[in-house]
């Protein structure tokens, strides 16, 4: 660890002048150094006859422990970025505005939010367990200087982030815009505010007097919830592999569209009646198994649709597309 220049320089004075080491210790002690601070200050000095105190090489540990609590740091971010995120989404479904148009397209997207829970809160359980089995062995790495930088960075995001929201939340009072879902979200981020302010103290608990209730507790419960809501809500692997299935079958749909659109094997002023897409297939090698699935219908002497059968409708982005049940259908024209 990194020793203070004028604790060493106390230390040496002290032993140069002819004081014993548990003199020196019990001095220390009553300043308020730690002991394991005391321990490595005395342990950099050697009295030699004749030669006064001499210095030892101390190993410092700065960089190893830069590396781990910025690695902490960003962590925690990741955790309480990705559960505020995956709570906003629930706050949404659960309190719907009036006239609003929901889209399952913006559920699926929070699965990058779902996978970095899964991803981080381990790894910042394990981290925070470390921390604090170190810091109660060695109470003198709550005082370390990159930990006290990197709280104090968090715990003025967290104040801004509180000021701010108290801001805004005072500023649409005040013009009339504050709805149901608008306060709850309010406090959803007051409530991660605290969470970070609370984590980056000292002792990493929240400031209870009659409870012991470590923050890294809170967050890490709290991304659970939000993760298990979700996953019940956007659905998890199976639901996954049926929308890209059907993101295939659409995928299909359209490059048939196109060719058949732009075939010369068939006559364009009088369509068919019947008519084998695959026939018309420019890049056939480019089209998955699900293309066999797709039907012709003629709409007019020049106007076509192709349909096919999806598995999930409610993901499919309609734009162009007619879904009806779980048939969707591209019509063209050949004019």
């Amino acid at each position: 660890m990194h020793i203070p220049p004028e604790l060493s320089s106390y230390v040496r004075d002290a032993l140069q002048s002819g004081r014993s080491e548990d003199d020196v210790r019990s001095s220390l002690k009553s300043a308020n150094w730690t002991e394991t601070e005391i321990v490595t200050a005395l342990s950099g000095w050697m009295i030699c006859d004749g030669a006064g105190a001499v210095p030892r090489p101390v190993r410092s540990s700065a960089a190893r422990d830069a590396l781990f609590y910025a690695l902490l740091f960003v962590v925690f971010g990741m955790v309480a970025g990705n559960t505020l995120a995956l709570l906003f989404a629930q706050i949404n479904i659960w309190l719907p505005e009036p006239d609003e148009l929901h889209s399952y397209s913006g559920l699926a997207a929070l699965r990058w939010s779902m996978a970095a829970l899964i991803v981080f809160v381990p790894v910042f359980w394990a981290m925070d367990r470390k921390d604090r089995h170190a810091a109660a062995s060695d109470s003198s790495r709550k005082h370390g200087t990159m930990r006290r930088w990197l709280s104090a960075i968090a715990m003025l995001v967290a104040v801004i982030t509180l000021l701010g929201d108290a801001l805004y939340l005072i500023y649409s009072w005040l013009d009339g815009q504050i709805t149901l879902r608008f306060l709850v979200k309010s406090v959803a981020v007051a409530l991660m505010s605290l969470i970070v302010l609370a984590y980056f103290r000292e002792n990493r608990d929240f400031p209870f007097r009659f409870a012991h209730l470590p923050a890294a507790w809170v967050l890490t419960g709290s991304a659970m919830i939000v993760l298990g809501l979700t996953l019940w809500t956007v659905g998890g692997p199976a639901q996954g592999q049926m929308e890209q299935r059907d993101r295939w079958r659409i995928s299909d749909l359209r490059s048939l569209t196109a060719d058949v659109a732009a075939c010369t094997q068939i006559d364009r002023a009088n369509l068919p009646g019947m008519l084998d897409p695959l026939i018309c297939a420019r890049n056939p090698v480019q089209l998955t198994g699900y293309a066999t699935a797709i039907t012709y219908q003629r709409i007019a002497p020049t106007d076509f649709e192709l349909c096919t059968e999806v598995e999930f409708p409610p993901a499919i982005q309609a734009y162009d597309l007619r879904v009806d049940a779980n048939r969707v259908c591209l019509q063209r024209s050949m004019e």
